[in-house]
């Protein structure tokens, strides 16, 4: 029996909302049109998992509707992403005032490239486990969740899995398989990929993956539809 896992990254988020956690309405057309697209070119999934984050359910919900896929999704922490909020504010606790934080982005006149530098070395400084007092979640439990959650599905008695998660879990599952030079990897891979982006992954006769492809997006269409926040 061929068996195989499909990673998607939620829809388009609120990004600078009061509610960063809920897809705007972009997301959900993108996970509608994500939704039709894998009815018509992939098997249907027999198991689907997604976080706990309301981006993620959302996503499954209009990706299920859209396919016209009846199950009921589980919902497993250990696909949430890692908290940006607590990364950010432990690398520069100023901002914990998010009026700090654009103020000094938008100094640059290139807020958007910036956030993303400021947001680089924040991760790296957590992953370098130099200070783990400093976070409510370390990088190491970080690695341990999302290894434990890609085994339960690979456990599982399941064809076809479908899960919706966040950018910084499927780059890391992924950036695992490939081998060598994780962190690396990651970091590369996490700037790579879009909203309902997906990735295929093929497990073997003895449950051990292999990356297909990565962040697909022949659903969406590069004038309107592809967004990676």
């Amino acid at each position: 029996m061929s068996r195989s896992i499909t990673l998607v990254r939620h829809g388009q988020a609120s990004f600078g909302k009061s509610d960063y956690d809920r897809l705007s309405d972009l997301g959900h057309e993108q996970s509608r049109l994500l939704g039709q697209f894998l009815s018509t070119r992939a098997p249907a999934p027999d198991h689907i998992v997604t976080g706990t984050l309301k981006r993620h359910r959302e996503t499954a919900a209009e990706v299920c509707v859209a396919a016209g896929w009846t199950l009921t999704p589980d919902v497993d922490a250990g696909w949430d992403e890692l908290d940006h909020v607590a990364v950010i504010n432990a690398y520069r606790p100023a901002y914990r005032n998010m009026l700090v934080l654009k103020a000094d982005m938008m100094r640059t006149f290139r807020p958007r490239a910036a956030f993303v530098d400021m947001f680089t070395t924040a991760v790296r400084r957590w992953a370098e486990g130099d200070h783990d007092e400093d976070y409510p979640e370390t990088f190491a439990a970080f690695d341990e969740r999302v290894h434990e959650a890609f085994g339960r599905v690979v456990a599982a008695d399941a064809e076809h899995t479908l899960v919706v998660s966040s950018v910084g879990v499927i780059a890391w599952v992924v950036a695992g398989l490939l081998g060598s030079e994780r962190e690396s990897a990651w970091e590369r891979l996490s700037m790579a990929v879009f909203n309902t982006g997906y990735t295929r992954l093929h497990l073997d006769k003895n449950g051990v993956a292999a990356v297909s492809t990565f962040n697909e997006i022949g659903h969406l269409t590069p004038e309107r539809f592809i967004t990676n926040h």
